[in-house]
């Protein structure tokens, strides 16, 4: 009798619904291979569940149990739309969607029970099922606002394509059902249908989906490859005569900007004994995600002025952070958690993009975009940048090999002609300091330095020690180099304190050179009868301290600006008294960012390890093992800028003790 009935059940609605179901499940089964967050197979099992409710409701023909069985339907539809952007939605909205969820799964339970135990009238339930189902299929006719937080999200092209045909689908089915009751031959052999094939448009809409997938991907594929024929060619121009390294990392700023939409970009390279990152290229504009000083000017010369010459500790700001780490930062829009430096539009930050250069996976520096509020880099944008920071890095590392057959070209008449400046320019010889002595090396990149050192006798125990660096090359570099010297040759006898010095030095130079010639530049005031020393310091390297008491390397350091960049700058002064035995040095970015053929900086812990190692010497000593250290780190590799070391060795105690120093 029961096989007889269940022989007897299908018709040909009912026919007509289990092949739809079929036709489903096969089709989303038949897709789940080409995506992998499992969206497909979930689709497949809502049409499992749809002949599976079909099979029932032909045996056993109750309207509570149909309804409780829409109610299930709706919330598992429900679900698999709004699953792909749980993960994006707040705690609130989560709250809320499953609440929502809840809703038609109580309204079935509650359906099922009155059908069984006769809890509740026909009219009762209808109202039940009418109640918890329009606000479900009201949310299937809109798009979720999770998948407008969550653009990138997998199911966010699907939810986009589909929630107008789902949502008018769902709407009809029900007005159907409340018009013409479940039982309808019209409702269940066309509307039933009708809605069970608008589920498919979910597959034709994935297929759709992928082609485009596919399509962007090829774009993207053949943009990248031609950005990378772009950064490629940018860093093979260094295999041209007239190209350095400064102009590889130029080109690859510039690359960077143009093919990722950006408005700015920099190029930081690492320092390993400072752990440190500084910024070595910057193309277009650029707006700091770093909070700026209050005094510098907020014009955009100055700003740019000031970022080429910024540097980070590791862990130190956004930058250290990522060079610290060796990981991407990605702030897409709205410059979240960066610092705001004024109301100009150009300096709010509005996306960045760190990535770093590794090799080896080691950090080696940075690549980092921006634009200015209220811009926006999309994810095509970030991919990108790593892909074109992962050849930079090769193209870094490899350049210094191409350099060796760079920089040759017509320079000779003008290298002459700024050498015979230079060589006016130094010292003859050091004045003698009771209790001192100093001893210097300074080797050209190209037979043309920049580097300028001095010794300034202005008392009978006391001088004044400079050691700069002038941006810049050739003729140009050499006449900035004389206008310094001349200002601190006429200073230097006053008698004023060591920042008081680098400051009348800067407002002689402030205004009267172009940005790209300003100047590094190291003072110490000795006074030898006392022991004191007194450092100030003007965008300049660390001084290195070797404190014999210690058997220590310390550095100390003061913060500022360089010369030229603003007629306004101040430089603080450190104050210490060196002990016997004590050796300092001072030095130029040349030496520490001498590179080995394998791409490694020497750094000032090599440096500092140097003069630890040979503290026992007089200064020549000194000088001449650090030179030595360094000619073998760097071997056969091709020397990219002028090398400068100054020592000063403490001979004999003044009789005073050390003071301390921060």
């Amino acid at each position: 009798m029961v096989f007889g009935s269940i022989a007897g059940a299908p018709s040909g609605q009912l026919l007509v619904k289990l092949a739809l179901s079929a036709v489903l499940v096969t089709f989303f089964l038949f897709l789940r291979g080409r995506e992998t967050e499992g969206t497909m197979s979930r689709y497949a099992l809502l049409g499992l569940l749809l002949a599976l409710r079909d099979l029932s409701y032909s045996l056993f023909p109750s309207l509570s149990l149909f309804r409780a069985s829409d109610l299930l339907l709706f919330a598992a539809l429900l679900y698999l739309r709004a699953f792909p952007f749980a993960s994006a939605a707040g705690p609130a909205r989560r709250r809320a969607f499953a609440l929502l969820i809840a809703l038609p799964l109580a309204a079935a339970l509650l359906l099922s029970l009155s059908a069984a135990f006769g809890l509740l009238g026909e009219g009762a339930r209808a109202a039940l099922w009418g109640a918890s189902l329009l606000p479900v299929a009201a949310a299937l006719a809109l798009e979720p606002l999770s998948a407008r937080e969550a653009p990138d999200a997998p199911g966010r092209e699907l939810c986009r394509r589909t929630y107008l045909i789902l949502g008018a689908s769902s709407l009809a089915y029900l007005g159907a059902e409340a018009l013409l009751g479940a039982a309808s031959p019209f409702f269940q052999g066309i509307a039933a249908p009708l809605f069970y094939a608008s589920i498919l448009s979910v597959a034709f809409a994935f297929v759709d989906s992928s082609m485009d997938q596919l399509v962007g991907a090829v774009e993207h594929y053949e943009e990248s490859i031609d950005s990378l024929y772009d950064l490629l060619l940018a860093a093979g121009a260094a295999t041209k005569p007239d190209f350095s390294l400064q102009d590889v990392l130029d080109n690859m700023a510039r690359v960077l900007v143009e093919r990722t939409g950006a408005e700015g970009a920099i190029v930081l390279l690492a320092d390993e004994f400072e752990e440190a990152v500084a910024v070595r290229a910057l193309h277009g504009s650029y707006p700091p995600p770093f909070k700026l000083p209050e005094s510098l000017p907020r014009e955009r010369e100055r700003v740019a002025a000031f970022v080429r010459r910024s540097r980070w500790k590791l862990g130190e700001g956004i930058f250290g952070e990522a060079a610290r780490a060796g990981k991407d930062i990605f702030v897409p829009r709205g410059g979240e958690g960066l610092p705001d430096n004024g109301d100009e539009a150009w300096l709010r930050s509005g996306a960045l993009v760190v990535s770093p250069l590794a090799v080896n996976g080691r950090v080696i520096g940075l690549v980092s975009l921006a634009k200015a509020a209220p811009g926006s880099f999309s994810e095509r944008d970030f991919e990108r940048c790593k892909l074109l920071a992962s050849f930079a890095s090769i193209a870094v590392a490899d350049s210094f090999t191409f350099l060796e057959a760079a920089e040759r070209g017509d320079i000779e008449r003008e290298a002459a002609i700024a050498w015979d400046v230079q060589a006016a320019l130094r010292p003859r010889r050091f004045p003698e300091l009771p209790g001192l002595e100093l001893a210097v090396f300074s080797q050209p990149a190209r037979g043309v330095c920049s580097d300028y050192y001095d010794a300034i006798q202005t008392g009978p125990a006391r001088a004044l020690v400079a050691v700069g660096d002038v941006a810049g090359k050739g003729v140009a570099a050499s006449l900035v180099m004389a206008m310094i010297r001349a200002v601190l040759h006429l200073v230097a006898p006053s008698g004023k304190d060591a920042p008081t010095i680098l400051e009348w030095v800067n407002r002689a130079l402030a205004g009267k050179l172009e940005l790209d010639h300003f100047a590094t530049m190291g003072i110490v005031a000795v006074d030898a009868s006392s022991g004191g020393i007194e450092l100030a310091n003007a965008g300049h390297q660390p001084l290195i301290w070797y404190r014999a008491s210690a058997e220590a390397i310390a550095t100390v350091e003061s913060k500022s600006v360089p010369l030229g960049v603003e007629r306004g700058s101040s430089f603080p002064a450190k104050r210490f008294s060196p002990g016997p035995g004590d050796v300092l040095v001072m030095y130029t970015d040349g030496v520490v960012e001498a590179m080995s053929a394998q791409g490694k900086q020497y750094g000032r812990r090599n440096l500092g390890d140097a003069v630890q190692r040979s503290h026992a010497l007089g200064a020549e000593g000194i000088a001449s093992e650090i030179r030595d250290d360094l000619a073998s780190f760097v071997g056969r590799s091709r020397q990219h800028d002028d090398q400068t070391v100054l020592v000063m060795k403490v001979l004999r105690s003044t009789g005073e003790e050390p003071t301390a120093w921060n």
